[in-house]
């Protein structure tokens, strides 16, 4: 199972890059763009919990 993507007709802009950085028990996502030419970036805090479920969305389940 995959995920994709679709711009569709979001008002937000495209993310150039991802970086994720692990402090604690918690993750935080950067997600990198650009806003009227400059460089931005967008940072989202997850719990481990909430990291986990995110995980399981992107590699799907685990086979036994």
């Amino acid at each position: 199972m995959g995920v994709k993507l679709d711009v569709g007709n979001s008002r937000f802009p495209a993310v150039t890059w991802l970086d994720a950085d692990k402090q604690g028990e918690a993750v935080n996502l950067i997600f990198g763009t650009r806003v009227e030419g400059q460089g931005a970036g967008l940072r989202v805090t997850l719990t481990s919990s909430q990291w986990e479920n995110l995980k399981f969305l992107v590699e799907g389940p685990k086979s036994n």
